[in-house]
């Protein structure tokens, strides 16, 4: 039988008072206190940018501290762990699971300590394995857009617009399956994006709000409005339904859409490890080389810092030795012109 906060709070000051008559309760927020009791009160009161953490995000932060840090070394009181402990953590985690959850998990007791430090438990943190924290993920494979336009040609016909839409307007997945039809101005050619869909495990796709830089209007080209427009012709719909659902007319989730890209990128020479999200990402470094401004890059991607929107415009620094061989072209004719005056 499920109890209210009312019950568990009781339960909570039970304890706590019998923890005090037998001298045995811990400050959690003293140095004393073990990471299992601390991090609990961090995750309670963990803001990012004055606001508690997304569901999603939480999510994330507990399963590194269940799967991965408090197993081994949660019972340590905060002062115990010094740096020595936590490089041996971190071997010991990278050989059980791998470099990303080893990476998460190291920035979620990174940012633990960081908060014990600011709470003048500790003098420093001792988490000072340099670039352990940091993405190291390997360069994606460049989407052209002739393979853009044969992955949508693949997937069923339904969600051909989801594919070309979600490469135009550099569309994440959760934004993208979260598109109602009054977020689409066919004669203005813009797309709105004002929510996403997050997936929570146990609870299925919660709609959020998106960050504040990622609530925007994109400007749609040609051919991603033409697309649009004969999409809801064919599947018309309310204003306030989803734009892309699965083909019995439910609604589409992450899991469906990716699934049914699976299916179709096998189908398109060069493309069999293609994922969804690569479709953001190419059709952002086209627009990189396209000329677009380091401002205009990161408003059209959703980006608050300028170093994500970078990263299109370092993929569009590749295009270099075109452009000279541009430039030489140019300077031959110059030259041409000048031999003949």
């Amino acid at each position: 039988m499920h109890v209210g906060p009312k019950a568990d709070a009781g339960r909570w000051l039970s304890k706590v008072e019998t923890e005090l008559a037998s001298g045995s309760w811990v400050d959690p927020k003293s140095a004393a206190a073990d990471l299992r009791t601390y991090s609990r009160a961090w995750l309670d009161e963990r803001t990012v940018k004055g606001k508690p953490l997304a569901p999603r995000t939480r999510q994330a932060y507990e399963h590194s501290l269940n799967a991965w840090i408090l197993p081994e070394v949660g019972k340590e009181p905060l002062s115990a762990i010094t740096p020595a402990r936590v490089r041996a953590w971190h071997s010991t985690t990278l050989r059980a699971t791998g470099p990303t959850a080893t990476r998460q998990a190291y920035a979620v007791l990174r940012a633990i300590f960081n908060t014990a430090v600011n709470d003048d438990l500790l003098a420093r943190n001792p988490c000072r394995i340099v670039g352990a924290g940091q993405p190291n993920s390997p360069e994606r494979p460049l989407l052209d857009l002739e393979q853009v336009q044969a992955l949508a040609a693949a997937m069923p016909e339904h969600l051909r617009a989801f594919v070309l839409v979600t490469f135009c307007a550099h569309l994440r997945i959760g934004e993208a399956v979260a598109l109602q039809y009054r977020d689409v101005d066919l004669d203005a050619g813009t797309l709105r994006v004002k929510r996403q869909h997050v997936e929570i495990k146990g609870q299925g796709p919660v709609t959020t709000e998106p960050k504040a830089a990622s609530k925007r209007l994109i400007h749609l080209p040609t051919q991603a409005v033409e697309e649009l427009g004969a999409h809801i012709d064919a599947h018309p719909g309310k204003a306030s339904e989803y734009l892309f659902k699965r083909v019995n007319g439910e609604q589409l989730r992450q899991n469906h859409a990716q699934g049914t890209w699976s299916w179709a990128r096998r189908k398109v020479p060069g493309c069999e490890n293609a994922k969804v999200h690569d479709l953001r990402h190419a059709g952002l470094t086209l627009t990189a080389q396209l000329g677009a401004t380091l401002a205009e890059t990161k408003r059209r991607t959703g980006h608050a810092s300028s170093r994500a929107a970078m990263i299109y415009q370092h993929a569009a620094a590749s295009r270099d030795r075109d452009i000279a061989a541009l430039l030489s072209g140019v300077s031959s004719k110059v030259r041409a012109v000048r031999s003949v005056t």
